[in-house]
């Protein structure tokens, strides 16, 4: 057996581990115009009328998997809400040079929870609680399709909007929330599966991609959403990240 230097095995290493850092996660979610809040691990945005949420799948490159199937999005809430949400499909327009020359197609509404349950997968298994889900959490469902497209630039989102879009392609579905009839915390989370050898692989937006905010009553309307500070936020970061 061929016995490499220790240096080699080194340098080795810790090239694999750039790569596996610098790989941008199989979904992710964005709050345009949001700034990082590094406490809650969340986009923030104060901001009235309508919410621009970007979903963001890496099907192609680096750390990504191929098609993501049966994407789905979950909007969460204390218990006892009633919030009327609707999600238009849009575009990026161009936004900070992440350009996005497909609309979606319109989610589809699956179902509201009120049992304190969490999400299932596309492997059948639970989405990670991370203090959102359970005991005195409803939420909302939606299905937003396959991602399988490459025809948008993308990037991590990690901690800060990226200057410029990586040479990585994938999918990026914006769509335009409105909400009404709500007052408190709505929390945004994107999950779903990939194939793997035939095998089903559960992936979800990693909770320091995830989207969480405020909404307070303005004239005529109630809407404010973001990723943040108040509410849920209180409540999460309970389990181990992804």
């Amino acid at each position: 057996m061929r016995i490499l230097p220790l240096a080699v095995l080194t340098a080795a290493l810790v090239a694999a581990s750039a790569r596996e850092a610098s790989a941008i996660p199989i979904l992710q979610l964005y709050v345009e115009g949001g700034s990082y809040d590094a406490g809650s691990e969340t986009w923030v945005i104060d901001a009235g009328g309508t919410i621009r949420l970007w979903t963001i799948g890496n099907v192609a490159g680096e750390g990504g998997k191929g098609t993501i199937y049966d994407v789905r999005l979950s909007i969460a809430y204390d218990a006892g809400a009633s919030p009327t949400v609707t999600l238009t499909p849009s575009t990026t327009g161009g936004y900070g040079g992440y350009t996005d020359p497909s609309t979606s197609a319109a989610p589809t509404y699956l179902q509201t929870r009120t049992d304190g349950s969490a999400p299932i997968m596309g492997d059948g298994g639970s989405l990670a609680g991370h203090g959102v889900f359970g005991p005195g959490t409803w939420w909302q469902e939606y299905l937003l399709g396959d991602f399988s497209l490459t025809d948008s630039p993308i990037a991590d989102f990690i901690t800060s909007f990226p200057a410029a879009p990586s040479e990585t392609k994938g999918q990026i579905n914006v769509y335009e929330i409105n909400s009404s009839g709500f007052t408190g915390t709505l929390h945004f989370d994107l999950y779903d599966h990939y194939l793997s050898r035939n095998k089903v692989k559960a992936t979800f937006a990693p909770f320091s991609h995830d989207g969480e905010g405020n909404v307070v009553p303005e004239p005529g309307t109630l809407m404010l959403l973001g990723a943040g500070v108040a509410g849920l936020a209180a409540r999460r970061r309970r389990l181990a990240r992804r």
